[in-house]
């Protein structure tokens, strides 16, 4: 389901809001711009909205700039999301079943693009502001719609590298993303970002 698209301009905000807002977007897309393809191990905990760890999952990821993207969780139950820039795949191997839907530039639907994504596109949809903690700069973009999956992202970089990032859906849940051996702007197999369904899984199309 789409998204709808708002163009909100309030004049609650200030100048000085709007030369932060500017000065945030310009140092994220400079931190993205430097960051054509990423790949490399991730391990995720899903807490409640009580602050309470609910699970936890580790696997791999390979994204390219823009749309392309390769996450694959492998415990403890194992699922595979691929975007070609045209389709994205959610494989379920345990349910037997794949996901298959267009690409989209919906970009509350799929918190993954936002890594994948064009940086003018994150402006346009996101309020973006950025601070220095313990040397590493942390940006917080918050939708300018709030009726999406969530509410909140994080992207924490430390130097040119991105080592974490966090979430927060609508339903007061969050979760933290650890990434580890991670490499930049490396060579991808384009093969990575196609998906074909096995034999005999379910193939649901929306």
């Amino acid at each position: 389901m789409l998204i709808r698209i708002l163009l909100v301009c309030s004049a609650l905000f200030t100048t000085a809001a709007f030369a932060e807002q500017d000065q945030s977007a310009a140092q994220l897309r400079k931190q993205l711009d430097a960051m054509t393809t990423l790949q490399g191990k991730f391990s995720q905990s899903l807490y409640d909205e009580k602050g309470e760890k609910l699970e936890e999952s580790q696997g791999s990821f390979a994204l390219q700039r823009p749309g392309k993207f390769y996450w694959k969780t492998e415990a403890p139950f194992p699922q595979l999301l691929v975007s070609n820039n045209k389709t994205i795949w959610l494989y379920d191997p345990d349910l037997e079943t794949v996901n298959e839907r267009p690409f989209t530039n919906d970009l509350q639907q799929t918190p993954a693009l936002l890594l994948s994504e064009d940086i003018d596109k994150l402006r346009q949809n996101f309020t973006v502001t950025h601070k220095t903690v313990d040397k590493n700069i942390r940006f917080t973009l918050v939708p300018k719609v709030t009726d999406g999956l969530f509410q909140q992202l994080i992207l924490v970089f430390a130097g040119d590298d991105l080592k974490e990032f966090h979430i927060q859906d609508s339903l007061g849940q969050s979760s933290q993303f650890m990434l580890s051996n991670v490499k930049r702007n490396q060579p991808l197999d384009a093969s990575l970002f196609e998906f074909t369904p096995p034999p005999g899984v379910e193939i649901l199309r929306n």
